[in-house]
This record gives structure tokens, C-alpha cells and sequence, in this order.
């Protein structure tokens, strides 16, 4: 399913970028903005989170509810959810004097509350994830979570009920394994410590399928040789770099590319690609805040 990216420019600008490999169910994917002061309803105790901050991103409006899968914020916090089966551990029942969150509810609690990566690592003792079903009423899903400010890219994997951030270094996400478990298989395969130098002299070419560990990997490379582009080219890059791991929709296969999105998180722009109905929005969060007091939806 989805990888994303994160990376910086000439100017060490940095840009934040994810393909949406998650099937659409009832209802599309679309580039959406909701602006600070909206309320969002959490399950499962169904209260509100006020937005404290506007939210540019990927997004589903499923039974009346806006999902996203991906966004930055109007203090240029960026954060995606991915796809982690078999590896996450919930709480089966709300906790007291905790903050209570479906799976799919812990990216609308970073991106509408928190204005850093810091902010969000000090408030996480706080959240407690419980295994309840969202408002679409789909399957318990198991998540792992990016984040990225102008400190570094960080990773969320509730393999415990105690939450903690982790440093992403090289800043590459996929699906499970851990990325402890992603990073080992990268300095195994180039022969020790998956430096940047390192990753860009590797010889080979690897074969293409569809694993999250194969994803990781070619990421990587990918990654690795590409020049450090100016302002002008970045977006371009993080799409040529995510276009390598897009995935085809095949017989059988319920997983494929809808979008590939790319975050100028300096700028707080978003670039949107939408694979499947063969459009692209690009749309400026400072430009919606100053326009809008309702939320948007491009189609």
C-alpha cells in the first residue's frame, strides 16, 4: 500500500510527499481544506476537537465526516497515516482521563491541535487509541503514523498502548513491518549503516513487486541519487520518486494508487495528482485561509 517521503531542497526548505494506495470504499479521495475553528466530531466517545489550525490535505467526507489521510497545517506541521496490519496493540475499551481516538481519528488530533512535532510528543501520554469501528463503519484499521516539521520526520507505531515518537532519519515510510525492522533490511541489503552516500553507490537495480518491504527499499535508492533540487523542482522530484512505487490496479488487487500528493510545507502548498479520475489541484493554504471560513473540496 502507500509510501511517503520527506525531504528538503537547495534552500533546506522541506516538502512532504505520500502515494494513497488505500482503497477508496463508498467515497473518492479528494484535495480538501477545513479551517481552524471547525469541529470535528471524534469517535468513540463522540465529542468535539475544535480545530485550533487550518488543515490542507487528502481526505475522505465518509457518513458526513471528513477523514484524512494526509495534510499540513497552517503552522507547517505535515502528517500521514499508513497502513500497519498485524502490528499494532489498542485499547479494547475508552480509558479515563485520557484522550480517546479510533485509529482514524489520531491524525485529525495532530494536525488540528499541535503546531510541532514537539507539541505532539508532549501531549501523546495523553492519547489512549481504542479499537472501535469509525463513522464509515469499515473494519478496526491498524495505522502507523509520519511526521514531519523543520526539526526532522518522525514516526508514530502503536506496537504498545504507551504511544511514543520515534526519529525517522531517512525519512521513508511503507506499510508493516516496523521501520526499525524497514531499516535493517535497507543496511543488510547495502552492506552496513544506510547512510545517504551509501544508499546513492549501491550498484544494483531492484525488481519491482508490490511488498511495503520492496517499496522501502527502492525508496531509498531512489531517493538517495537524486540531486538536491532547487525550489523549482522539488514537487516534480517527490512525484518522480513516488511514481517509481505506484502501484497498478490489477485483478484481484484491491490496493492501487489514487493519488500521489506532495507538500511544500515552507510554502504550505499542496500538489494533488489524482491518479484515477486523471486530475491535478494544486491549491495555496494561505491563500484558502484568507478566503474561506467553510471548508473546500476540490473535484
Amino acid at each position: 500500500m502507500c509510501t511517503a517521503i520527506s525531504y528538503r531542497d537547495r534552500d533546506h526548505d522541506g516538502y512532504f510527499a505520500r502515494t494513497m494506495d488505500f482503497p477508496k470504499k463508498a467515497t473518492p479521495w479528494h484535495l480538501t481544506y477545513v479551517p481552524a475553528g471547525f469541529a470535528w466530531q471524534v469517535r468513540p466517545s463522540e465529542h468535539y476537537l475544535t480545530g485550533k489550525y487550518a488543515v490542507l490535505g487528502g481526505m475522505r467526507l465518509a457518513d458526513g465526516h471528513f477523514l484524512i489521510g494526509d495534510g499540513v497545517n497552517a503552522a507547517g506541521l505535515a502528517c500521514a497515516e499508513l497502513y500497519f496490519p498485524d502490528q499494532v496493540h489498542y485499547y479494547s475499551e475508552s480509558q479515563f482521563y485520557r484522550i480517546n481516538l479510533t485509529p482514524q481519528d489520531v491524525i485529525t488530533w495532530i494536525l488540528t491541535q499541535h503546531r510541532s512535532v514537539a507539541e505532539v510528543a508532549a501531549n501523546l501520554d495523553r492519547v489512549a487509541i481504542i479499537a472501535r469501528q469509525w463513522y464509515d463503519k469499515d473494519i478496526i484499521h491498524p495505522f502507523h503514523w509520519i511526521l514531519s516539521d523543520d526539526t526532522g520526520t518522525y514516526v508514530i507505531e502503536p506496537t504498545s498502548e504507551q504511544l511514543e515518537i520515534k526519529k525517522d532519519r531517512l525519512g521513508i515510510l511503507t506499510n508493516a513491518p516496523t521501520l526499525a525492522e524497514h531499516q535493517a533490511k535497507l543496511a543488510k541489503l547495502v552492506g552496513g549503516t544506510p547512510t545517504w552516500e551509501r544508499l546513492a553507490r549501491y550498484p544494483k537495480r531492484l525488481p519491482v513487486t508490490r511488498t511495503p518491504s520492496n517499496r522501502y527499499l527502492r525508496t531509498a535508492l531512489t531517493l538517495a541519487r537524486q540531486p538536491r533540487p532547487s525550489h523549482r523542482d522539488a514537487v516534480v522530484l517527490g512525484r518522480k520518486v513516488l511514481e517509481r512505487v505506484q502501484m497498478e490496479p490489477l485483478e484481484g488487487h484491491p490496493d492501487y494508487t489514487h493519488y500521489i500528493g506532495v507538500i511544500d510545507r515552507a510554502r504550505l502548498d499542496y500538489d494533488f495528482t489524482d491518479l484515477e479520475f486523471g486530475q491535478h489541484h494544486r491549491a495555496a493554504l494561505r491563500h484558502l485561509m484568507k478566503k474561506h471560513q467553510k471548508p473546500v473540496i476540490f473535484h
